[in-house]
């Protein structure tokens, strides 16, 4: 069927009557048909985490390997954001969010696949694995941002604050399922599974979106691809994610990790030196003269480093901490993102009668408490005294996920809607990327304190009990030793020894087989109280290490709630919209009826 095409300008006030078919467009339906896309994303982001212990075993990689499988995605994710946000807006969003679902759908298939593409070249499965991973996130820069941009411009403006209440909890959903879907694929069937079930979903999405998705564009737009502007800006990003990826690896101060962070800088300035010779460049720096705007990746960028660490810190912590296995931890996190989701929902419905503004200077202000509240956890701390102080952190997600979307479009004028939506998800995902590394390290740095402290507190309390014999005291205190240093050394501090108990009983079998029984267990039973309290104070020093990571991402919380709250002050919403409305005379949205 021939499409025709319609350039209708949007007046200030109004919302053009989108068709698609020949049909008016139905907003909600065209929400859930994004989703399948858009989610699966998401969802990819943390389903693969809680497999990487199994991808490892399977393909018989070592560790610093198959950790790539993570930041291959993470890195061509990041990278590609802004010009796929620029590509949907020259050449079509629709067009560009189903060739992303095809690309992520065979990028899935292809690492499903990656054992087999082994076995028939001989090359390393696990290295086939990390390039089908950034093929997936190839497609996955293409659902993402472009999502945020087609809803925007599908929803009528009292209805945008619901719709991207629906988009934010899709985030707290996926972040909810993926370690939880993750782990039940791998434990009954293989790892293979986490690839394998994004296929379905990405077909009965794409025919949804091919039936009831609208295409929009700016037909005033040229086509001419800004590669000067691409190449840098990749180039700068590219550098920037990889020094943070590798940064706790490589060491912050070695030769590579530095000489990426001056790459880094160097691309970004000759991005903007060519950005400003160009006519159409792939960002438009006029963008950031919106307070809205500016304000909201900034804050964006503070709260992804805030609490993307965070969640995985929080994992760390009911795994090493509390010894939990991994599909437990991956339960006892659910209510961090099943609190975000509800609250983004109910969020969106209040979004109407509440400026967003103010909607995000409540979120990340709930974030400092929660992190200041989890600051005064302890040993003997319950799960419910840890669940109800991280409900804060859902509660502030859920209203950031909500707000921060709308607020970063809100002054932006449609036909910019893909590479706005391109920028912002940049800043989020840089922010992420640079929250797991900077807390990491924090935790890590910490834990290699910590625990040798630990370990000269157990001595302590063994020699202070004198109801042990003095060479039996000498025997535990060697073997206290030898285990602290051999866990801070060959763990990097995880805090793993933390979530065992010291079982001292097994000296017993050291007593002269003279001695009297009754003095056995007497012996017996005071090692037993000793063993508890050298593993309480492990604990409670792996605690502490936890708490520290916490102390920082509640100063970055801090940054992004003086962002938001300096946001609010200069803004002129009613300036900014009229620059706005100006925009779009200027730039008709097309609509395009297939």
């Amino acid at each position: 069927m021939q499409k025709t095409e319609k350039s209708l300008p949007i007046q200030s006030g109004t919302q053009p009557t989108l068709t698609v078919r020949g049909k008016p467009v139905r907003p909600w339906l065209v929400m859930g048909s994004l989703i399948f896309g858009f989610f699966m994303a998401l969802l990819d982001a943390t389903i693969v985490n809680i497999a990487i212990p199994t991808i490892q075993s399977s393909l018989k990689s070592d560790l610093t390997t198959v950790s790539w499988v993570l930041s291959a995605y993470n890195l061509v994710f990041a990278v590609l954001l802004v010009t796929v946000g620029r590509f949907a807006d020259q050449y079509g969003r629709k067009r560009l969010f189903m060739i992303g679902m095809v690309i992520f759908s065979i990028g899935s298939l292809f690492c499903a696949m990656a054992e087999t593409f082994g076995q028939f070249t001989g090359l390393p499965a696990v290295n086939w694995l990390i390039g089908f991973r950034a093929l997936q996130a190839i497609g996955a820069a293409g659902l993402n941002p472009v999502s945020l941009a087609i809803i925007m411009s599908v929803f009528p403006t009292e209805k945008r604050g619901a719709a991207i209440g629906i988009w934010g909890a899709s985030s707290g959903i996926a972040a909810a399922g993926g370690p939880v879907l993750g782990g039940f694929l791998v434990e009954n069937f293989d790892w293979r599974w986490i690839f394998f079930v994004n296929i379905p979903f990405c077909i009965v999405g794409l025919i949804m979106v091919a039936l009831f998705v609208p295409e929009t564009s700016n037909p005033r737009v040229s086509k001419r691809i800004d590669i000067a502007g691409i190449l840098t800006l990749s180039v700068s990003i590219f550098c920037l994610v990889l020094a943070i990826i590798q940064g706790n690896s490589w060491g912050w101060s070695s030769a590579a990790t530095i000489g990426l962070f001056i790459g880094a800088v160097a691309g970004l300035i000759l991005f903007i030196v060519a950005e400003l010779y160009q006519k159409e460049p792939i960002v438009d720096f006029s963008l950031f003269k919106a307070i809205s705007f500016t304000g909201a990746n900034l804050t964006m960028f503070f709260f992804g480093i805030a609490i993307q660490g965070t969640f995985l810190i929080l994992v760390l912590y009911f795994i090493n901490g509390r010894g939990y296995d991994q599909l437990q931890a991956a339960y006892a996190s659910l209510p961090v993102p099943l609190a975000s989701m509800v609250v983004a929902i109910i969020a969106g419905r209040l979004s109407r009668k509440i400026n967003p503004n103010i909607i995000a200077i409540i979120g990340m202000l709930l974030l400092v408490i929660g992190f200041g509240l989890l600051c005064f956890i302890n040993a003997d701390s319950s799960y419910i005294d840890v669940a109800w102080r991280s409900l804060f952190l859902g509660t502030g997600m859920g209203l950031i996920f909500q707000s921060l979307p709308a607020l970063s479009l809100e002054d932006v004028p449609p036909a910019k809607f893909g590479v706005g939506s391109g920028i912002f998800n940049t800043f989020r995902q840089i922010g992420f990327a640079l929250g797991v590394a900077i807390l990491i390290s924090v935790f890590t740095g910490s834990i290699q304190t910590d625990i040798p402290q630990a370990g000269t507190n157990a001595i302590a309390i063994v020699k202070a009990d004198k109801n042990l014999p003095e060479q039996m005291q000498a025997g535990i205190i060697t073997g206290l030793k030898q285990s602290s240093n051999a866990s801070t050394a060959s763990e990097g501090g995880s805090g793993n020894s933390s979530s065992q108990q010291v079982d001292l009983t097994q000296y017993v079998n050291k007593l002269p087989a003279q001695m009297p029984a009754t003095q056995k267990a007497a012996i017996k039973t005071e090692l037993a109280l000793v063993g508890n309290k050298i593993s309480h104070e492990f604990q409670s020093q792996t605690t502490n290490a936890f708490i520290s990571a916490w102390i920082v991402a509640a100063g970055f919380a801090v940054a992004g709630l003086i962002s938001a709250i300096v946001s609010l002050i200069l803004h002129r919403p009613q300036a900014a919209r009229k620059a706005a409305n100006q925009a779009e005379k200027q730039d008709p949205v097309a609509i395009i009826a297939d």
